[in-house]
């Protein structure tokens, strides 16, 4: 076991299996963005399994798979807010929240920092300059601001500013459950309701806004911070009930953590097969589209309360060894993934590889991601992340 782990597991008071399979679930959602994009880059096509007589079309669990962005939001609502509120009734400290932050820092910027370096050096290498402009603005977190800068380094850094976005959100939402009622956790579960409702209107007015313009500004609108803040009160919300359910003597294991677990993942499959039926009309307003979000945000926030629950589902499909070694590294398989099979997929150009390259991609692609991220959690995450802050109280 790592000591990032081992600090983990401390630093949350909880045990050794919850901080194993909450791991597990990172490498669940970043191979599903990874097979997402290279599905995309070989070329979508329908996939079909056959039972017998029967054939099922399963190719949306690749098409659709960009759903793990959506994990990662849900599970850091999750296990961002248990902290604070274990904490409750006590009071949310200005010194307590800084901490938070500055973790939250440690924990993200320096592989990012790193790799936007990588991807600038090799754009001057190739005699392109970059804008300084769209430079600082990702610096900074501030490229989902401009739809020309959002997309323009790695497809994958629009998600970034709205996770950190919600990192600087959390103390404050803290803060503001311990004022509406002192002593009172549910002021959680009001003030998730509340957000869960802000994001569904936000959906709809911003639709409004861009209904008449083409698909790619619809999604950019509204996949912005505030349509997207459910999927982090959801996540939210599931941690308030686990903690509620220690509280109250009824902690959420053995079978029930298993009945969320598979009915969370089930719900999420169901969810991507639905994507996948009205698609077409999704995006031309389709009312699941306004609330669609935020039912898929509930299935994900039941297979992870499930799995932090420690169940021998959970343990099986996110405990194993395999499941954590990718689980640690997650975060860099994010930011790499993209990029290398951007470049392995010119390199079968360059090579003249013609025809379908969907197995070329897995067979190169997928190793050379996880490699880097590998060297990227060892080399420069990792040294941040066990880092001891100086103050011995958890954040």
């Amino acid at each position: 076991m790592t000591r990032f782990l081992r600090d983990e597991a401390q630093a949350g008071t909880h045990n050794q299996q919850f901080v194993l399979g909450l791991t597990g679930i990172r490498a669940l959602a970043a191979m599903m963005v990874l097979l997402h994009h290279l599905f995309a880059v070989a070329g979508p096509r329908i996939i079909w399994v056959n039972f017998g007589e029967f054939s099922i079309k399963v190719h949306f669990l690749l098409t659709c798979s960009w759903m793990g962005a959506n994990v990662f939001f849900v599970l850091s609502g999750f296990l961002l807010a248990l902290p604070f509120i274990a904490r409750a009734p006590a009071p949310i400290t200005l010194g307590a929240s800084l901490r938070f932050i500055w973790r939250r820092i440690r924990r993200v910027v320096p592989a990012y920092w790193f790799q936007i370096a990588c991807l600038l050096a090799i754009s001057t290498g190739l005699a392109t300059l970059p804008d300084w402009r769209m430079v600082v603005s990702h610096l900074l977190f501030l490229q989902n601001f401009s739809e020309q800068y959002a997309y323009a380094l790695n497809g994958v850094y629009w998600t970034l500013p709205t996770e950190f976005g919600f990192y600087l959100l959390l103390p404050a939402i803290a803060w503001l459950a311990w004022r509406m009622r002192r002593g009172d956790s549910r002021s959680w579960l009001w003030l998730c309701l509340v957000l869960v409702g802000l994001s569904v209107a936000w959906r709809f007015i911003a639709f409004q806004g861009v209904a008449d313009q083409p698909v790619g500004k619809r999604v950019f609108a509204l996949m912005q911070l505030p349509g997207l803040i459910d999927h982090f009160a959801i996540g939210i919300l599931f941690a308030w009930g686990f903690v509620e359910a220690q509280r109250a003597g009824r902690p959420i294991t053995g079978r029930l953590s298993d009945a969320l677990t598979v009915l969370g993942l089930l719900g999420m499959v169901m969810v991507m097969a639905l994507f996948e039926v009205i698609y077409e009309q999704y995006w031309d307003g389709h009312p699941y589209l306004f609330v669609g979000y935020s039912l898929t945000a509930l299935c994900m926030g039941a297979f992870i309360v499930g799995t932090a629950g420690g169940g021998r589902v959970s343990r099986a499909l996110f405990g194993n060894p395999l499941a954590v070694a990718l689980g640690l590294i997650s975060y860099s398989l994010y930011l790499w993934h993209f990029p290398v099979l951007l470049w392995i997929n010119q390199l079968l150009d360059s090579a003249g590889v013609k025809g379908d390259r969907l197995w070329w991609l897995v067979a190169i692609a997928i190793p050379a991601s996880v490699v880097l991220a590998a060297l990227s959690y060892w080399f420069i995450e990792r040294p941040f992340i066990s880092r001891r802050p100086r103050a011995t109280q958890p954040a």
